[in-house]
C-alpha cells in the first residue's frame, strides 16, 4: 500500500512518537501535526498523505474523522492506546517515505503548543484563511483544496527545510 493513508493511521503514528518522547498531544495539536505532514507531503511528493479532506473550521484546519475520534479529550492530552482494527497503520509503518516525513514533522513541530500551531495555520495567506474567504468567525466546514495547500507549502518554505 502507498499514499494516501487514513488520517487515523497518521494520528496513531504521531501519538506513538509523543509517547516515546513523553510529550502529550491534545486533539488540536494532533490536527495541526497531521495538517503540516499532509502539506509537506503535497509539497514534496505532489501527492496527499491522507485520504480525507482538510476542512477550514473556525479554529483552523481540521480533519473531520480525527475530530470525531478524539473530541472526548477536549483540550486534554489524548490517552488512547489502541489501534483501530480497520485502519491501514501497518501499511503506513512499511512506507519509508511516510515514516520519514512524519518523524521529520514531529521533530520540527513537537515543541510547539497546540495554540501556537493553530496560530501558524491562521496567518495571512494560509490555505485556511484563503478557504474562509475573509470570514474568520462564522462556523464553517468548507474544504481546503489540496492544490491550495500544496501551493502554500511549496511557495512558503525552502527546500532546505524539507530535508
Amino acid at each position: 500500500m502507498s499514499l494516501p493513508y487514513q488520517a487515523i493511521s497518521v494520528a496513531i503514528y504521531f501519538l506513538k512518537l509523543g509517547r516515546q518522547d513523553n510529550i502529550s498531544i491534545s486533539p488540536m495539536k494532533l490536527q495541526k501535526l497531521i495538517y503540516f505532514a499532509h502539506g509537506w507531503c503535497l509539497a514534496i511528493k505532489g501527492e496527499p498523505l491522507i485520504q480525507e479532506s482538510v476542512e477550514a473550521w473556525k479554529f483552523g484546519p481540521v480533519i473531520d474523522s480525527i475530530y470525531y475520534e478524539f473530541r472526548e479529550f477536549g483540550s486534554k492530552p489524548i490517552t488512547i492506546q489502541s489501534i483501530p482494527f480497520d485502519c491501514d497503520f501497518d501499511d503506513l509503518k512499511k512506507d519509508k517515505f511516510a515514516v520519514k516525513l512524519i518523524k521529520k514533522i514531529w521533530e520540527v513541530y513537537k515543541g510547539y503548543s497546540a495554540f501556537t500551531l493553530s496560530k501558524m495555520t491562521h496567518l495571512p495567506g494560509t490555505p485556511w484563511r484563503e478557504a474562509r474567504k475573509g470570514d474568520l468567525d462564522k462556523k464553517s466546514n468548507v474544504t481546503i483544496d489540496d492544490k491550495l495547500i500544496r501551493e502554500y507549502f511549496v511557495s512558503n518554505f525552502s527546500l532546505s527545510e524539507k530535508g
